[in-house]
């Protein structure tokens, strides 16, 4: 498709929508979505259905609408990717990718070359290290000796550097390595000086003998390939699993890093188990990906389903079936960045259905976060969702036939094992079109553009001071700038004498109630979960450390983010008082969506002008 294609409906002609970005998330929208400054969100949505509905035989008019309707009214939202890519000429509207590595230095290449590709497109690129041998061993067809698998890593972050230092866009990586690489310790050390890894998100592959090992006190036998690692005597190479376990709880409290990734239970729930195993994750973390595995984004706004303070249940189906169906269609009508991953993708389809504005939807239903009525509804609407999306899949596969690696081994998944026996007859009759369908991103920036939530991120505050970075229209120099941003649902309270007792931030929630509402949502998600733990300045590094490994094995991954470990920070929580103060002398702008994510790179918006 050219770049000036024809792909929207007269202005005059589109249907009006019942939503608007407003405020701070206007202003997103036309900077980071918006074809240009004239587009307006009813052509942007239109652009997006017009796109995607290329995929549809013989029905594409009445999908084009189908997923107009949903676009505009604000109840599904594209992953920023498709939002931007849309319409253009060779539109890559996936986010994240998995690239595998080899221990050789063709394997080192294709690597570098895989992430500077993709990286280019605007994708972020996850890699698991572990393939590679660690260092000081011998290299017999040299003489020689490795340099480790943290060489590698610091290969592909000076890569990002370059092109940062070409005007690129940030780059976004995942780098991770298992529990028993002999590497594991250089690999915690080098995340703590900034000037090493700093393009990246540093994680630990963990799975149940690491916890096992470090509640029992034992030792973690080092091993390449599967093989102990011995040293010069001939003896086993080892580290006590409380060591490692004490370095990457000191870390991640100081610095936010390592999170944890447990590709113990990734793999033990990976629904294509027989085909390909999963092996790291996107630099959020959300998606466990097979190699050259990508993820394909999109989420319904759960705040927007909400009538008279209930949740709209058939309204809900409706658009968990269409989300299904239109990020289907994404996969069909990408413009791959690489051909191992187009062939990859297209074998097994994998999408990431997920959802924002929770913390809003549970306010608008009178239910407080983290409270054990609350934390009921979530696991209701999770389940429904699981349900509703696995339903749509299996249609999908009636009427284009199942993803091409499917067979019956798909029912005997961990996960798959957790749906209705209905479903799973269904599917075995008929098969399911994607392999995979859930997951829960950060969804930062396109949630402020919805007015609402994140993720399943509580309401970061009632509002906040946001410090970013812009040009002087003279000088062209960056100068910092500083704005107050109050909630939309704050104010919406707030301004018709609404009771407010169900608004809860960030800050009124205790550790155990985040990991409690990530854990019931990880039963009704197959792929992964991007949700940051939230943790006092103060907050005591023992109980942090117990509640992880109570937690951890429970989980795919975690990510903790202690105030203020990051240093200066762009977003600053106000008072209700303050922000109460702000609307009324009309000093604040709308916006919400405020997240920690501690990384930079999970769309937390510094700049929208970056």
């Amino acid at each position: 498709m050219s770049e000036s294609s024809d792909v929207v409906m007269a202005e005059e002609q589109l249907p009006k929508s019942g939503f608007n970005p407003v405020g701070l998330g206007d202003t997103i929208f036309k900077q980071r979505y918006a074809r240009s400054e004239s587009e307006t969100w009813e052509a942007a949505c239109d652009r997006v259905a017009t796109h995607v509905a290329q995929a549809e035989n013989g029905s594409r008019e009445k999908w084009r609408g189908r997923f107009y309707q949903k676009l505009s009214e604000g109840m599904f939202v594209p992953g920023g990717r498709i939002w931007y890519g849309s319409g253009r000429a060779k539109g890559q509207l996936l986010n994240c990718f998995v690239v595998p590595t080899d221990d050789s230095r063709e394997g080192w290449g294709q690597t570098v070359k895989d992430m500077l590709i993709i990286s280019g497109t605007g994708g972020g690129v996850g890699t698991n290290y572990s393939p590679i041998r660690p260092r000081g061993t011998p290299i017999k067809g040299t003489g020689g000796e490795a340099t480790g698998a943290v060489s590698l890593m610091e290969i592909i972050n000076q890569t990002g550097e370059v092109i940062k230092a070409g005007g690129g866009r940030r780059t976004a990586l995942m780098m991770c390595l298992r529990y028993d690489h002999a590497d594991i310790m250089e690999f915690l050390n080098a995340k703590l000086d900034l000037e090493r890894l700093n393009n990246a998100n540093v994680s630990v592959l963990v799975d149940d003998d690491f916890f096992k090992q470090v509640e029992n006190n034992e030792d973690i036998v080092l091993k390449f390939r599967d093989r102990p690692i011995l040293d010069d005597d001939g003896v086993e190479r080892t580290i006590p699993a409380q060591e490692l376990w004490g370095k990457i709880i000191e870390n991640s409290y100081a610095s936010a890093e390592p999170g944890i990734l447990n590709i113990g239970l990734a793999n033990k729930m990976n629904n294509i188990h027989y085909y390909k195993p999963l092996i790291a994750t996107n630099p959020c973390g959300e998606i466990w990906l097979e190699a050259y595995g990508c993820c394909c984004l999109g989420a319904v706004n759960l705040a927007q389903h909400i009538e008279d303070g209930e949740m709209n249940w058939e309204s809900l189906a409706d658009t968990v079936t269409v989300g299904v169906r239109l990020l289907d269609n994404v996969l069909d009508v990408n413009q791959y960045p690489i051909k191992e991953i187009e062939i990859n993708c297209q074998k097994v389809r994998r999408i990431g259905l997920g959802i924002m504005g929770l913390g809003h939807a549970l306010v608008k239903m009178g239910y407080k976060y983290g409270s054990e009525e609350g934390n009921a509804q979530v696991d209701k609407i999770m389940k429904f969702i699981k349900e509703r999306s696995y339903e749509a899949s299996t249609f999908l596969a009636v009427e284009r036939g199942p993803f091409e690696a499917y067979n019956e081994n798909f029912l005997n998944s961990g996960f798959v094992k957790t749906l209705p026996r209905r479903i799973k007859q269904n599917i075995r009759e008929h098969g399911v079109r994607n392999c995979a369908l859930l997951t829960i991103a950060p969804t930062g920036t396109t949630s402020m553009v919805m007015g609402t939530s994140s993720g399943i991120e509580p309401i970061f505050a009632p509002g906040y001071i946001r410090r970013y970075y812009d040009s002087d229209n003279k000088s062209n120099d960056r100068i910092l700038k500083e704005e107050i941003v109050v909630d939309p649902l704050f104010k919406e309270l707030y301004e018709s004498g609404a009771d407010m007792d169900s608004f809860v931030a960030t800050k009124d929630l205790s550790v155990r109630n985040h990991m409690e509402v990530q854990a019931i949502c990880q039963k009704h998600i197959d792929n992964s979960i991007s949700k940051t733990i939230n943790i006092p300045n103060d907050y005591d590094i023992n109980d942090y450390g117990d509640l992880m490994l109570e937690f951890g094995p429970q989980l795919k991954g975690m990510t903790v983010y202690r105030q203020g470990s990051r240093g200066n920070e762009p977003l600053s929580p106000v008072t209700v008082e303050q922000a109460i103060e702000y609307l009324e002398n009309e000093q604040a702008i709308e916006g919400s969506a405020a997240t920690d994510c501690p990384s930079g790179i999970c769309e937390l918006p510094v700049s929208v002008t970056e």
